[in-house]
């Protein structure tokens, strides 16, 4: 246990370690790439993003390289064709993913002296032989900090579990850097990854660059923040109950939470017991600048075939081939709590101009998904969390706010029997689900991510719109779509809330506090055709965002 006396700065034990965990990212920055005092914008600046391009710091060509002009799939592309070399883009990245941390917090393990180095190798390789080593050539990414990167921590934000080195690369970051790829940092996590959050006492709290006031979201906060800030051309999160979306939804990107056994999850650094399952499986998936970034991914992780070091890993379901085709889309406008004006208006916008378009739409109710909700919620906490707390008593750190307010710290653990319960209820939601679809005719769904856009830090506490289709297993991918807008979204003065919770979410709502705030939808499809919905996702997208 870490002992708890403060020292001569007055700071505990896991002050202390917070204290060398900053200063080691701080010493990992080059100096020329930090901002000056005054570089950082005023207090109150609600977009950080401008901060890129007025400090300085990045040329005319490395803001080009790192701007929206380019998603993942054209600058690979690029630099493919001799465009760019692999260091310039990866220093130009690793630049601006120094801005938008010094802004947002929210890298954890900066990579950056290494990142180029790689990046040196891939170059070597270029000028030899006349081609990328894989399609993802030069192309930097980061990952969420539960990935093992040899050398470096894999915390998760536990004090507990810092200073510890990871002895080897989680197998999926050795596939995408066979593929050419370059890492150049992991990014900030919640306490205990249950959280829709990011902020822990290893790393601190994460901003989001789009509305600085307002979440970042979680799990995977810290991805969707440094790809709001365009500072990773790609990057890879996890999810279990909206832990990709949310984040991406939050901040204005694409995410992707595939099927169970569509991409690898072996040796990742899990932060609870390994082999405990809940009945909820987690997966790993990509955040991007666009849809067809997601598909990028995918393609390059399948033709790897990673069920030879993955047994969890299904073959060959990804190989089928899709259709072109516009598919019929079934319409969720609300599921056990009342969206928002902004995500009702969002919704509405795009099925009217999928109509428009000539897509077949419907509306879809599907089951409830509170009903959902509350059986999540309890399959997560089965164990009352016995690993969390444990990491946190061998340091004696506090539980963050966030993490005491989503409501899972009180839940009391569950016998053998009410987990078998908990597994019945939630086969039958599957059954209900699945009868539903099938019923309505539909080839995908348009739904919310959220009940509301971001909120204030600590706020997002309910992940129904999210957590439905993990339950249920279903590919969903997220695709920023409209912003909140006082004007056009006012407060709904004939609300009638269904029940409490329905209350308290509603009562969230400030138009003038959300202006600004990404507003997305989520695409849902069927268990496993996962491949057609990433294509139909680039259909869709090209349509709603034109």
């Amino acid at each position: 246990m870490i002992a708890k006396e403060p020292d001569s700065t007055g700071l505990e034990g896991w002050q202390k370690i917070h204290a060398a965990k900053k200063a080691e990212q701080e010493a990992r920055i080059p100096q020329q790439w930090k901002l000056k005092p005054e570089d950082f914008p005023p207090t109150g600046t609600v977009d950080l993003r401008p901060v890129v391009a007025s400090c300085g710091i990045l040329s005319d060509r490395e803001l080009l390289i790192t701007g929206d002009q380019y998603d993942a799939t054209s600058l690979a592309a690029a630099i493919a064709e001799g465009k760019y070399t692999a260091v310039e883009v990866v220093t130009a990245f690793c630049k601006r993913a120094a801005i938008g941390h010094q802004l947002c917090n929210n890298l954890t393990e900066i990579m950056f002296k290494d990142a180029i180095e790689d990046a040196k190798r891939l170059d070597k390789v270029f000028r030899e032989t006349g081609t990328p080593v894989g399609p993802l050539h030069g192309l930097p990414m980061t990952f969420k900090e539960c990935f093992h990167v040899k050398g470096y921590d894999a915390s998760n934000g536990y004090i507990s579990r810092t200073f510890d080195p990871s002895t080897r690369d989680t197998p999926l970051i050795e596939l995408v850097k066979s593929n050419g790829a370059v890492v150049i940092a992991k990014t900030n996590t919640p306490q205990t990854m249950l959280v829709a959050e990011s902020h822990n006492n290893v790393f601190g709290q994460t901003k989001n660059p789009v509305v600085s006031h307002l979440t970042c979201g979680g799990s995977s906060g810290g991805e969707g923040s440094i790809m709001a800030y365009r500072g990773s051309a790609l990057g890879i999160g996890t999810d279990v109950g909206g832990s990709i979306r949310i984040p991406a939804a939050a901040n204005g990107v694409y995410g992707y939470k595939p099927s169970f056994g569509i991409l690898p999850m072996i040796g990742y650094a899990a932060s609870g017991w390994m082999g405990a399952n809940t009945g909820v499986p987690a997966v790993c998936g990509p955040l991007g600048h666009s849809a067809r970034d997601l598909a990028l991914l995918t393609r390059v992780v399948r033709n790897a075939q990673p069920w030879k070091f993955d047994p969890a890993i299904i073959p060959k379901v990804m190989e089928a081939g899709t259709q072109s085709r516009k598919p019929v889309v079934g319409v969720i406008r609300q599921s056990g709590t009342t969206p928002h004006p902004p995500v009702r208006r969002a919704i509405k916008e795009a099925a009217d101009k999928l109509s428009a378009a000539g897509f077949q739409v419907k509306d879809f109710v599907p089951p409830d998904f509170n009903d959902i909700r509350n059986v999540t919620r309890e399959l997560f906490t089965l164990d009352a969390l016995s690993y969390q707390r444990g990491q946190l008593e061998k340091a004696e750190e506090p539980v963050v706010p966030s993490v005491e307010k989503i409501g899972f710290w009180a839940i009391p653990r569950k016998t053998h029997e009410e987990a078998w319960a908990l597994n019945a209820k939630k086969l039958a939601l599957q059954k209900e689900m699945l009868d539903r679809w099938q019923k309505a005719g539909v080839d995908i769904v348009v739904a919310p991510a959220g009940p509301h856009t971001a909120v204030l830090p600590g706020d997002w506490t309910t992940d129904m719109y999210t957590v439905a289709w993990n339950a249920m297993d279903y590919p969903a991918i997220i695709i920023p779509f409209t912003k909140a807008d006082p004007v056009l979204d006012p407060k709904d003065t004939e609300f009638v809330p269904m029940h409490e919770l329905d209350e308290q979410i509603q009562s969230l709502y400030d138009p003038q506090l959300m202006a600004g705030a990404p507003v997305a939808l989520q695409l849902v499809g069927p268990r496993l055709e996962d491949e057609q919905l990433l294509k139909d996702a680039q259909t869709i997208d090209a349509v709603l965002n034109a």
